[in-house]
């Protein structure tokens, strides 16, 4: 019997040695333990298994979450992510834990922290309920509570960082960067943030102001939206006038005056896809004000379009289809027209901007021997842009090839303005 008894006791005690002796221990910025094994480490994180489920699946961790690792050979790696820039000699901590808004099925929505997680469920820490555990079946979403958006931050000294905001108090904004990790920034010392799409960066380091006219080419938009309360006006001409406004951060609506021809409303709504392109659909309706040939004239137009690139940089492709209303009765288009449209941002304050339609137009506008049949009109343009922080002038030239022909080598001059109001804002 006794000999029984050893030889459990030696068994039991090579297997705790053996299961030790593997065994990793990762503490987070939160203080919370993992018993993990870790098996892959990078400059910016750390990938491990359960210590008790090493056949289970593989997690990562932000090198930034962790206050240090204890190594199954006894090795202890500090991990110094956090750099203050502070006021003077004193340095305030911040509570570097992340926050989240964790939104349940049936729509109740917590903020606070996530203590620790696994496939089945999470633990979190709720602002006002405390601490609570959950199924991730009941789970709709968890999100960062104040966005994974990168933000730029300009400094009042001139230093710019860029990183996702995962804390804030009264008196600090926790940054967590990807190369100087976590950063707890003193509000004294921030002179102004802006979300990283809508900052232009230069090659000396400055940050120049929004594009104040990104929603639009000369006249036909852009898919990017206006945000909510902002609006601008726009003059061609001096005689065509019109207004947009933003009705929420994705619809907007509008109207102009075609000087003395007509009126017109528009509507758009744009979407976000990933960081460097947007979609948008909408519908211009317009009237004029007086016959011509004796009938009354108005036009419709619905379209979609999609636009590559950012603010300052980028291309927009889109088709529409419309129908003319003359003396009582529609007409649609033949074929849908299409347009192909861009801009490009030069320095602080210039850009040039290029707007180009495909129109299936019926007869010969331009007297070179077309039959009557449908066909195809091209109308392409070039400008020049001169950007305030609030406004816009451009100055170019509009052209088709049946002028072209007939000697109009430049085109005709083309002149118009945008000025921003509501709640546009340069940040």
């Amino acid at each position: 019997m006794k000999t029984k008894l050893f030889i459990l006791a030696t068994f039991a005690f090579l297997s705790i040695s053996k299961f030790s002796k593997g065994q990793d221990t990762i503490v987070k910025q939160n203080q919370e333990v993992i018993l993990a094994k870790i098996m892959e480490i990078s400059s910016t994180e750390i990938k491990y298994k359960r210590f008790d489920n090493i056949d289970g699946p593989m997690y990562t961790i932000p090198k930034t979450y962790i206050n240090k690792i204890k190594y199954s050979n006894g090795k202890i790696e500090e991990m110094k992510n956090e750099t203050n820039i502070s006021t003077g000699n004193n340095s305030i901590p911040a509570d570097l834990t992340p926050r989240y808004i964790l939104t349940l099925m049936d729509g109740t929505q917590l903020r606070g922290k996530v203590i620790s997680e696994n496939p089945q469920e999470i633990v979190f820490k709720d602002n006002n309920i405390g601490e609570k555990t959950i199924s991730r079946k009941s789970i709709k979403s968890l999100s960062l509570e104040y966005g994974d958006e990168i933000q730029v931050f300009t400094l009042t000294d001139g230093s710019i960082l860029t990183g996702k905001i995962i804390n804030k108090t009264d008196s600090y904004t926790i940054v967590e960067t990807k190369g100087l990790g976590i950063v707890n920034l003193p509000e004294s010392k921030i002179k102004s943030v802006r979300a990283l799409e809508s900052a232009t960066i230069s090659s000396s380091g400055k940050i120049w102001f929004q594009n104040p006219n990104c929603t639009r080419y000369l006249f036909a938009p852009s898919a990017i939206p206006l945000k909510k309360g902002e609006g601008y006006y726009q003059n061609i001409y001096g005689a065509g006038n019109a207004v947009n406004f933003g009705l929420n951060n994705h619809i907007s609506i509008g109207g102009g005056l075609a000087g003395p021809m007509g009126i017109y409303l528009n509507a758009k709504a744009g979407f976000k896809l990933g960081n460097y392109a947007h979609v948008a659909a909408g519908c211009i309706f317009g009237n004029g004000f007086f016959p011509i040939n004796g009938n009354n004239f108005g036009m419709g137009v619905g379209f979609g379009v999609v636009t590559i690139g950012n603010l300052d940089n980028n291309i927009t492709l889109g088709t529409g289809y419309g129908f003319l209303n003359s003396g009582g009765e529609s007409k649609w288009q033949e074929k849908p027209l299409f347009v192909a449209n861009g801009m490009a941002r030069l320095g602080k304050k210039y850009a040039l901007v290029t707007e180009n339609w495909i129109i299936n137009v019926k007869g010969d506008p331009f007297n070179r021997g077309f039959n009557e049949d449908s066909h195809y009109e091209t109308i392409f343009s070039y400008a020049f842009r001169y950007m305030g922080e609030k406004s816009t002038l451009d100055v170019g030239f509009l052209n088709t090839p049946g002028l072209f022909e007939r000697g109009w080598y430049i085109g005709i001059p083309y002149i118009g303005f945008v000025i921003r109001f509501g709640n546009y804002k340069d940040n």
